[in-house]
């Protein structure tokens, strides 16, 4: 794997004015190092880059994630403070500085849990006239192997607490999502750790966002150590306590909004391109 030689090796790496595409994907990474070079290498070969660009946000790494990160044509940004919202955030401030004419963002896994195939999907329920997609990986039973026990039955819960909150149907707390762009800038996430997907999730649908649930796939991770889920139960029931809060507290936030439509939440097969990404 060669790298690309930089003068000055500052926390942020922009791609050259031919990779500028319209769609972000961003993966936050922390202590990744294992991994993070596969991850790069699998999703670059499934994407055009005339259409999407990668954003990768290194946060509280101890190792080379970003290092091994910028070897790859890519956006890097990296902060000291650890937390998953911690890294998305800093890769898309840096994103919008640089590429201004991004249209959404897809936040996908930095461990290989994600599959690339799925963002054909996003994508076609997007232009379609969704705002934000969700990659539910609950309704089948074949991603259950991947995920534990612990870990479907804490997305179940969550995703019950978030239809509680908010008057809808959810079957995942799905961390494989698009967000068109202005609806990201509205929701503007304070829940930097734990919290970040559920009160995006919520504050959208309490704003009446066009939302949809598509079919995703959940894959072993690659390597290194899970931080979430694939974890104890103590350590699963832990999380899952902070991300009800959070959830408790992104409601008073957004106070629930009519919904146009009644939009139903269940999942969705959208129609796939008949190419590549």
């Amino acid at each position: 794997m060669s790298c690309f030689i930089r003068k000055n090796q500052n926390a942020v790496n922009t791609p050259s004015a031919t990779e500028i595409a319209k769609i972000g994907i961003v993966i936050p990474a922390c202590n990744e190092e294992a991994c993070i070079g596969a991850v790069l290498e699998e999703l670059l070969r499934s994407i055009d880059p005339e259409r999407f660009v990668v954003l990768v946000g290194v946060n509280g790494s101890s190792d080379r994630t970003a290092e091994i990160a910028r070897c790859f044509p890519v956006l890097v940004a990296e902060t000291a403070q650890r937390g998953y919202g911690y890294g998305c955030q800093a890769v898309i401030d840096a994103a919008l500085r640089a590429l201004p004419d991004l249209r959404a963002f897809i936040f996908y896994a930095g461990d290989g849990a994600s599959d690339p195939t799925d963002i054909a999907t996003l994508v076609a329920a997007f232009e379609s006239g969704s705002n934000f997609v969700l990659g539910t990986r609950t309704t089948d039973r074949a991603n259950w192997r991947n995920m534990t026990l612990s870990h479907v039955c804490a997305n179940f819960a969550l995703a019950l607490w978030c239809g509680v909150l908010t008057g809808q149907r959810f079957t995942d707390l799905a961390p494989l999502r698009l967000i068109e762009r202005e609806l990201f800038r509205r929701l503007s996430l304070r829940e930097m750790t734990f919290g970040w997907t559920i009160e995006a999730q919520l504050g959208a649908a309490n704003m009446g966002a066009a939302m949809r649930e598509v079919p995703a796939r959940e894959r072993p991770r690659i390597a290194g150590e899970q931080k979430v889920s694939g974890v104890s139960w103590s350590r699963t029931f832990s999380v899952g306590c902070r991300i009800v809060a959070a959830g408790w507290r992104a409601r008073s936030r957004f106070p629930q909004q009519a919904l146009a439509g009644g939009r139903e939440l269940a999942p969705q097969l959208v129609p796939q391109p008949q190419r590549g990404i």
